[in-house]
């Protein structure tokens, strides 16, 4: 997971002559004012010995030194991310989740652009202790998510999990919920350098699970470059996949702009990879973080039923397996005899999935799915067996 990182300029000085000590001394500076208490106090210097531990523990130090020292150059890094926010949404302050605040350097910054109250979902229970000194010096405008699901987008495994959904689905409560056809209810900001991040977004919508249960969330991340490549290319490239076709369809998405890698920590390790192509991408991800605005369509379920996208979900993911799969051929196994009815829609013997656009794979399953012998097809029974797996039957009962 990724975290931006800031530090003072007010202190600049002190770390050419102390730098075994900078990070801690430059970081409580940035807590200790007047004002504070006995015990505010105390717990500082709990979470100084805190970071002084865990500092301590780092077999190469000064790959840490390295980090801070050049971070100053990518300061205004956390103020690009605000600003691109600003200028698409400027008046939006509804429900804001701060995805992976690590040492709150964009929070401070969001809490200046005037956002009233800001959710910190941190998956590192580590930087807990560190989070919870910040929200004493903001009172009132800052609130810790405390749970062991508090990272937004960091488990996966409730795609399979039940129990570990509904844990998932409790972070959500107390959010205000909204039709889905209105306004976002809530602003995801952050960053993120998990590849499947787009995955389980989808995934989320699709099912109606987790941040997409209340309504439309936006979101404003900072992704690795090769992620939004392999979701906004052409058609014809081999990575047309399952999940470019349903992306394409449930959201709207803006690249926004870029930053530099070098201020998010932490920073990745080179490798070593064959293809061209690979190498370019690994490339971009060291180098940049490319920032997107992502969000649900309103008008998804006049398209579909719910119901209905989980049933087209896995239509497409049936049959994107292979690109090369023909329409003709794959539909008459579930409904015999239909390829009269294609091919006087204009499809032949030859068409394949990956010929087909997104909207032209939607209106394919439209018609699919209005056919009288459709509902007594193989496919329902086959759709639920896989679907029921990842234990959505409820939702397909309702």
């Amino acid at each position: 997971m990724l975290h931006t990182q800031k530090f003072f300029i007010c202190n600049i000085t002190s770390w050419l002559s102390k730098r075994t000590r900078h990070i801690i001394n430059v970081y409580c500076s940035t807590l200790t004012n007047g004002n504070l208490s006995k015990q505010q106090k105390e717990n500082i210097q709990k979470t100084k010995e805190l970071i002084e531990t865990e500092l301590s523990k780092m077999k190469k130090k000064n790959k840490v030194m390295e980090y801070i020292e050049k971070s100053i150059l990518h300061d205004k890094e956390i103020l690009d991310i605000i600003n691109y926010i600003q200028k698409v949404n400027p008046d939006n302050m509804c429900y804001v989740a701060e995805l992976n605040p690590g040492l709150g350097v964009l929070t401070r910054e969001l809490l200046k652009a005037g956002v009233p109250l800001i959710h910190l979902y941190e998956g590192n229970l580590r930087l807990h202790k560190i989070l919870e000194i910040i929200c004493t010096k903001y009172p009132g405008k800052l609130k810790l998510i405390s749970s062991k699901c508090s990272n937004l987008f960091g488990i996966i495994r409730t795609i399979h999990d039940e129990k570990t959904t509904k844990k998932y689905q409790d972070n959500f409560k107390a959010i205000e919920s909204k039709n889905w056809e209105d306004e976002t209810y809530m602003q995801i900001i952050g960053a993120c350098d998990n590849i499947y991040l787009f995955t389980f977004i989808i995934h989320n919508l699709i099912f109606r699970n987790g941040f997409m249960f209340y309504g439309r969330p936006v979101f404003y991340i900072a992704i690795l470059p090769s992620v939004w490549n392999k979701y906004n290319i052409c058609t014809s490239l081999n990575i047309y996949t399952y999940t470019k076709v349903i992306f394409k369809l449930m959201f709207n998405y803006e690249l926004l702009g870029t930053l530099s890698r070098k201020a998010f920590i932490p920073w990745p390790k080179k490798k070593q990879h064959k293809r061209n192509s690979s190498v370019l991408s690994a490339k971009q991800n060291y180098e940049q973080l490319y920032v997107v605005k992502l969000e649900p369509k309103a008008d998804i379920y006049a398209q579909l039923s719910p119901k209905d996208w989980i049933t087209f979900s896995y239509f497409v993911r049936h049959h994107m397996q292979k690109r090369c799969t023909r329409v003709i051929p794959a539909l008459e196994k579930w409904v015999p005899d239909c390829g009269i009815k294609l091919i006087a829609k204009d499809y032949t013997i030859y068409t394949q999935f990956g010929d087909l656009t997104p909207t032209q794979i939607l209106e394919l399953f439209k018609e699919f799915k209005s056919w009288p012998d459709y509902k007594e097809s193989h496919f329902i029974d086959y759709m639920k067996d896989s679907v029921g797996a990842h234990n959505e039957f409820e939702f397909l009962n309702e």
